[in-house]
């Protein structure tokens, strides 16, 4: 009797009279879209926080330009380490024969 009153109750749901009444299935054909980590999407940080995408920005051009400007930054600290070295043994040269030299006050300042 229970497979009876199923196979009724699904001829009534399906007869063109409920049909014609009852609302169209309603499919979504949108899918929803995945969320992005706006510390790796710019544009998801851009929704965010508009000030934080454009300083990162900015950043990211200035990284840039540093790094253009980093063989030529290094060439200049080389030279001024090589003209520190110099300096700095041209004083122990200076102090070497300052020791040859002897003791000064030795003989008494004799002149």
């Amino acid at each position: 009797v229970v497979l009876r009153l199923l196979a009724d109750l699904a001829r009534i749901i399906n007869s063109d009279e409920v049909q014609s009444v009852v609302n169209p299935a309603k499919r979504s054909e949108k899918k929803p879209l995945r969320k992005k980590n706006p510390m790796k999407s710019l544009k998801a940080l851009e929704k965010i926080d508009p000030y934080a995408a454009a300083a990162r920005r900015s950043e990211t051009a200035a990284m840039e330009a540093r790094a253009g400007k980093k063989a030529e930054t290094l060439a200049k600290k080389r030279a001024a380490n090589k003209a520190k070295k110099a300096f700095k043994a041209s004083g122990k040269a200076f102090y070497e024969a300052a020791v040859k030299q002897g003791d000064v006050c030795a003989d008494g300042f004799g002149l």
